[in-house]
């Protein structure tokens, strides 16, 4: 699956950045971001490849669940939010809120109870280095500019 994050051309005349996702099968779904969910989502692209997550967000995209769906109510979901998602949560806001100075490293160790199972310490610094350089990417777009990445058995990362 190709992840396209989109700078809006004009934050301020309603024209936001962009998610799209474009499934191996040529599907597309996507969503205008609010302020800060750049960051949250590059935050799980980064879990989910660097920990090999199945059923959390980009995983579950790519299976096929439309973006918009994810921030319906449960009553209105079309399907379950499986666990594995919601265990990456706390993941992905702790590396998003060690990207704020305000907060001392090493946010993530000290808050090592809020994890899922089995991510190492080596994965957390791979994570952290790679939400970082992703971020300088991001921050170099011009506004209408795309950065794109490969989500799934194909993808590399480092």
């Amino acid at each position: 699956m190709i992840i396209r994050f989109k700078k809006g051309k004009h934050q301020g005349k309603h024209k936001p950045d962009t998610l799209t996702c474009i499934r191996d099968d040529s599907s597309i779904t996507w969503t205008h971001l609010h302020s800060g969910f750049v960051q949250h989502d590059l935050g799980h692209y980064v879990a989910e490849t660097t920990c090999g997550f199945k059923n959390a967000f980009f995983s579950l995209v790519a299976k096929g669940h439309d973006i918009p769906d994810f921030s319906r109510p449960k009553s209105e979901r079309p399907f379950e939010i499986p666990q594995e998602a919601t265990a990456v949560e706390p993941l992905v806001a702790l590396l998003q809120a060690e990207l704020w100075e305000s907060f001392p490293a090493p946010l993530l160790e000290s808050n090592s109870a809020c994890l899922p199972p089995n991510v190492t310490e080596a994965q957390i610094e791979s994570m952290r280095k790679q939400l970082r350089e992703l971020l300088r990417r991001w921050g170099n777009l011009e506004p209408g500019e795309s950065m794109e990445l490969e989500f799934g058995p194909s993808a590399s990362h480092d």
